[in-house]
């Protein structure tokens, strides 16, 4: 009886396990709010810029929702560049796209040639950042980015 159990409980936490981070099938999405969201992520993008550049994240916090992952994630990001003194931008943007996932998730993805910067010696590097946007009191604001090189 008690191997079935232990047997029935490995299951249950395996299934559970490989469940778990599964982002889905993410799709173009055709939603009404996609210029405004574009025009964010933009902004956001030519900000990030700006910030490295002051060596002072304080600049971005109105970007983020504060204390998540996400925003401690980024924050930590940007101290190492700054640490560094690594400006990051984005040279080319190639493609834009508004995506969903079946879960009702959404995103920004961005493909584009993005460069960093250490003094004057610079890595082009083509990749793809996804950008997980909130509405929060009529505002958009960064939940989250994912980055793919």
């Amino acid at each position: 009886m008690k191997s079935w159990l232990t047997l029935i409980w490995t299951s249950a936490v395996l299934m559970l396990a490989a469940g778990c981070g599964d982002e889905g099938t993410w799709e173009e999405s055709g939603r009404e709010t996609v210029e405004e969201e574009t025009e964010f992520v933009l902004e956001y993008m030519e900000a990030w810029e700006e910030s490295l550049e002051r060596q002072s994240f304080s600049f971005m916090e109105p970007y983020y929702i504060l204390n998540t992952h996400g925003y401690h994630t980024e924050r930590r990001q940007h101290q190492q560049l700054s640490a560094s003194r690594t400006i990051e931008r984005v040279e080319e943007v190639q493609d834009i796209q508004a995506e969903e996932n079946e879960y009702g998730e959404e995103r920004i993805a961005v493909t584009g040639v993005f460069v960093s910067d250490r003094g004057g010696e610079e890595e082009r590097r083509e990749g793809t950042r996804y950008y997980y946007l909130q509405l929060q009191n009529d505002e958009y604001k960064i939940d989250a980015i994912g980055r793919e090189q």
